[in-house]
């Protein structure tokens, strides 16, 4: 855990370059510009970040984690391994589940747009770069793991419906054609296509309440085509 000392100074850096891709493309602001703006040295700049682009992806995460920390209990929060990324201490997911066995992450999804919306002009920049080294490519990387616990887990209550002959068998068949994966990847798309579309086209800003009873959109429609993908494979398997 670092100090909060050391946290402080991440953030000014952080949010100075922030205020100057509010007036400037991020892609043309160099790193003496952002250390101008508070009257530091380069060296400042480089004890903290190897350059812009962890620059990017730490202040999403602290931001992210700080909200999702506000928001819920810390049982509920996901967090990579420790050790495996410098912002492991950071919350990224929830795992909100319900006494019904339903995960309801709603409410995840409204404490990320809030968080992107907080920083509107400034995300809007950040993410309408694509690719290598961008903030877009980072969070594909990020939720698809997540995406796909959460389809696997989905899965997995399926099989527990049925025979063990049915679930060996029906597991077979969605680890064989690799499925998951191309659920995982599709929905980990729409939800991050959604919310950058929101940040570029979207007047309003939808909440949870405005389209309720579907606010959990993604998870209840991976639940209703799990549920109904796996009944067909026991229908034309077994």
């Amino acid at each position: 855990m670092m100090s909060q000392k050391h946290v402080e100074a991440k953030l000014q850096l952080a949010t100075a370059f922030a205020e100057l891709a509010g007036q400037t493309p991020p892609e043309r602001i160099t790193i003496n510009m952002i250390v101008d703006r508070l009257g530091k040295h380069r060296k400042t700049f480089y004890y903290h970040f190897s350059g812009k682009e962890q620059l990017i992806i730490w202040l999403f995460r602290y931001e992210l984690g700080c909200a999702l920390s506000e928001r819920f209990e810390e049982n509920l929060l996901v967090y990579e391994p420790e050790g495996s990324s410098c912002y492991a201490d950071f919350p990224y997911y929830v795992h909100n589940l319900k006494e019904s066995g339903r995960i309801y992450h709603a409410p995840f999804f409204s404490v990320l747009a809030s968080v992107l919306e907080k920083r509107r002009t400034y995300y809007r920049a950040i993410l309408s770069t694509r690719g290598p080294a961008t903030l877009d490519q980072y969070l594909h990387r990020l939720y698809y793991p997540a995406i796909k616990q959460d389809i696997e887990f989905l899965v997995q209550r399926e099989l527990e419906k049925l025979g063990p002959i049915q679930a060996a068998g029906v597991s077979t068949i969605l680890q064989k054609n690799d499925c998951m994966d191309f659920l995982a990847q599709f929905y980990t798309d729409a939800f991050l296509s959604r919310f950058a579309e929101r940040l570029y086209y979207s007047s309003r800003r939808r909440g949870a309440h405005d389209i309720y009873p579907f606010e959990n959109v993604v998870h209840d429609s991976l639940k209703t085509l799990v549920e109904s993908q796996v009944k067909r494979l026991v229908e034309d398997n077994f």
